[in-house]
């Protein structure tokens, strides 16, 4: 009797985790807008951003936000985002605190010629987060995005 129970059981938490996984797997994020930016010094900037966040899937933590921006695989910027909790099953706007640091190798004289020759298509980001649902965390790496791709997805 007890093994049947437990075997119920781990039936109806396997089905349970697999609605979730599909559920995670279908969070879209349907804008994104800078709503400020100041600066904090000569390479480093703060800046605040919308984004907007669909989620069927239950609530969940967004931490330790990481995110570097290269062109030619050389470094350009870095950039590192406050946590953020995201509703279960909403749609909604977040405000996310950003801090962004030019990488060290980078002058600003090279800032200024990139920034006038800007062509998002010529750079890649690489973004590194953990997810936390319920005390459990999965660890999210994506690298070689490219940056013209995801200016694209925003503005949608």
């Amino acid at each position: 009797m007890k093994r049947g129970i437990r075997i119920t059981a781990l039936l109806l938490a396997l089905l349970l985790a697999c609605s979730c996984v599909n559920k995670f797997k279908q969070i879209e994020i349907t804008s994104a807008a800078i709503e400020s930016i100041s600066p904090r010094g000569l390479k480093s900037y703060d800046a605040v951003v919308a984004l907007g966040v669909k989620n069927p899937a239950p609530a969940f933590n967004l931490m330790n936000l990481k995110a570097d921006v290269y062109r030619d695989s050389t470094a350009i910027l870095h950039l590192s985002g406050e946590n953020v909790a995201v509703a279960g099953r909403t749609e909604k706007v977040y405000r996310l605190p950003v801090s962004a640091q030019i990488d060290s190798s980078v002058t600003l004289m090279q800032l200024a010629i990139l920034a006038r020759k800007f062509k998002p298509e010529e750079y890649t980001v690489d973004v590194s987060a953990r997810a936390v649902v319920g005390g459990v965390g999965k660890n999210l790496n994506f690298s070689g995005m490219s940056l013209a791709s995801l200016m694209e997805k925003a503005s949608k």
